[in-house]
């Protein structure tokens, strides 16, 4: 009894094995799960365990649900190979894959990723068109105020020659000492008979 249990246990295992061996299960791809790209993605490769039948493809979205399209996807034996058909905006897609294998199993997934491409290039550009418009800016600015900073200097020095210097003369300086004098003498005096009054 024990021995007919373990034979129907063996067979049952070798049967399943065998069935879940078959299947074609992904076994590496470009990009990968998950991955974040951080240069430009000219193919989509999918790598799988076994040869795939002809009728196997994979379609992409972006983030936003919009299928993003691509060339003619082909079947390469155990690859599927697919290339965008324009530039890949930053942001995340999905691909989503439809296989069957050499077993007749219908077999499908996703391989979400995202871009992220370095928009060094576009900045630099961008700053250099800047630059080169400020310089032009810069130097019709000097062009233009070239003739009013003659104009200035022209009329500074007129007014400076119409100018009389106003030195100092002995009237300036007598008048406020005599002042200053006046009230030291009338302070004086007025304390002197202050005091006397207290004593």
């Amino acid at each position: 009894m024990i021995k007919k249990i373990s034979f129907m246990v063996s067979m049952l295992f070798f049967l399943l094995g065998t069935n879940v061996f078959a299947h074609s299960h992904l076994e590496d791809s470009s990009p990968k799960n998950g991955e974040v790209v951080t240069q430009e993605l000219k193919d989509i490769t999918l790598t799988f365990e076994t040869k795939l039948e002809q009728t196997s493809t994979f379609t992409m979205k972006n983030q936003n649900g919009t299928e993003v399209p691509l060339s003619l996807v082909t079947v390469d034996g155990n690859k599927l190979v697919g290339t965008p058909t324009d530039k890949l905006e930053n942001g995340g897609y999905t691909v989503h894959w439809k296989i069957i294998g050499i077993d007749g199993h219908l077999l499908e997934g996703d391989i979400p990723f995202t871009v992220q491409l370095p928009e060094v290039q576009k900045a630099a550009a961008s700053t250099e068109g800047t630059s080169t418009e400020q310089a032009s800016t810069v130097k019709a600015d000097k062009t233009a105020d070239t003739p009013v900073k003659e104009q200035k200097a022209n009329s500074a020095s007129v007014m400076a020659k119409n100018v009389q210097t106003d030195e100092p003369t002995f009237k300036n300086y007598v008048i406020p000492a005599s002042v200053g004098l006046l009230i030291v003498v009338g302070a004086g005096s007025y304390w002197l008979l202050y005091r006397r009054k207290r004593a």
